[in-house]
């Protein structure tokens, strides 16, 4: 998954740089990366629709490594590429700062795209309230995911997402509520970076955070 309104600025950026790395492959591998590292070996995608279906991919077996990127230092050294693209990845490990200080060790600069705070806590399916009614309660951002990730200034923030937002409707918002769905810009977070960027965790401990964060959320998209 990558949004398409920067996979020409990634393109033109990458195409002139001689190690590239793909952080995380997964269904949509970025065809203009050197190097991959996933979980799962090359053939696994190979069925997958590409990114771009018009060029050939610069990476191969040779440079495609199985890998869990939460278990132990990448076998590569600092500054060891010139750029690393990282796409809806790290919204779903356990450990994403390591990660994050592990991609600015090897890396000189890069790309990170995750899911937004505020598409985490919404629920894109119609009729909400008429299916929670019969027990069928619609799904609230992304279940699998497991923090909730934020943009400050050349920063990402990362909090542990929990079951709080799921017991009061004041912590997530409906399509109703929105009137329409989240645009691409609204469900993502986009970060171009050079040299490095901070990253942080935080915690929530006053749920009533929770509801003021909808309540500002649903104020600034309706706005």
């Amino acid at each position: 998954m990558i949004s398409h309104k920067n996979l020409k600025k990634i393109k033109d950026i990458t195409l002139k740089l001689n190690k590239v790395l793909d952080l995380g492959g997964g269904r949509h591998v970025l065809p203009y990366a050197t190097h991959v590292v996933d979980l799962e070996p090359l053939d696994s995608y190979l069925v997958l629709d590409p990114i771009d279906p018009n060029f050939k991919p610069r990476f191969n077996k040779k440079t495609w490594l199985v890998k869990d990127v939460c278990n132990g230092s990448l076998p590569y050294k600092d500054k060891y590429f010139d750029f690393c693209f990282c796409s809806h990845l790290l919204e779903d490990i356990k450990d994403p700062i390591s990660v994050c200080n592990e991609i600015m060790r090897i890396s000189k600069s890069g790309y990170i795209e995750v899911p937004s705070r505020q598409r985490e806590i919404f629920a894109k399916s119609r009729f909400f309230k008429i299916k929670s009614f019969f027990g069928k309660m619609p799904e609230i951002g992304y279940y699998h995911h497991r923090w909730f990730v934020e943009l400050g200034s050349n920063e990402l923030i990362f909090t542990p997402k929990d079951g709080r937002i799921y017991q009061d409707k004041k912590r997530y918002i409906t399509r109703s509520e929105l009137g329409r769905k989240m645009t691409d810009d609204e469900s993502a977070i986009f970060l171009f970076w050079h040299k490095s960027f901070s990253v942080t965790e935080k915690f929530i401990g006053n749920s009533e955070e929770l509801a003021e964060f909808k309540a500002a959320t649903l104020k600034k998209l309706t706005g």
